[in-house]
């Protein structure tokens, strides 16, 4: 496989979807896991809900999703930072939505 192939085969919108999708996800699990205390994940949820500290340690966690999307543009992976930028958009209206509520 030649490095035009390989590049075409990592240039997708699916591929840039999932890691924008991932990479909050995993950043929000390092945040919870960093943590000292002894507290199950529910729990920890909850808490940040009433504390309504949810919505904005979710925006933190998809604020991450700037280096991915600028590390595919830097690649020149156009498709895949296109992938990045709808799963971003989808958090936002998702942070959106849960902000009205």
């Amino acid at each position: 496989m030649n490095k035009h192939q390989k590049k075409q085969s990592f240039d997708s919108a699916g591929i840039g979807f999932a890691s924008g999708f991932l990479v909050p996800v995993i950043i929000f699990f390092v945040v919870y896991f960093s943590r000292k205390q002894d507290i199950s994940f529910l729990n920890f949820v909850k808490s940040l809900w009433h504390l309504n500290a949810l919505v904005k340690l979710g925006s933190l966690c998809v604020f991450a999703n700037l280096l991915v999307f600028y590390g595919f543009i830097r690649l020149k992976f156009d498709q895949s930072a296109r992938g990045v930028l709808g799963a971003t958009i989808i958090y936002a209206l998702v942070i959106l939505i849960s902000k009205a509520f």
